[in-house]
Formats: C-alpha cells, structure tokens, sequence
C-alpha cells in the first residue's frame, strides 16, 4: 500500500538538481523522515562479506 508523497517527484527532482548545480548534497526531511542523498563518489561502498547488521538481539 502506498500513500501519497508530501512532496511531488518533480518537487524532490528539482531540490536534487539545484543542489547538485550548488554543488551540495541535500537532505530532505518530510515529517519524522530525514533523507541524505549524498554524491556517489563519497558513498561508502557496501561490504558483501560483512553484514550490514550483526542482528544481535538484546533483551531489556
């Protein structure tokens, strides 16, 4: 099920264009959700061999 954005696409694809024109990253925050888009080339490439999550469990 899909609700509808609090931002249109084009909204979000223009903050994302100027931005990067600005050479900035831009992070969103729509509500309780933040979003950093970052430019590739400073991404930490994911490690296949190490999980992302231990999946430790911890009782309180």
């Amino acid at each position: 099920m899909t609700r509808p954005l609090a931002l249109s696409q084009q909204q979000i694809r223009a903050i994302c264009e100027g931005a990067k024109k600005a050479g900035y990253a831009p992070v969103i925050q729509v509500g309780n959700i933040l979003v950093r888009l970052i430019p590739e080339d400073h991404a930490i490439p994911a490690q296949p061999d190490r999980p992302i999550d231990p999946g430790e469990d911890i009782e309180l």
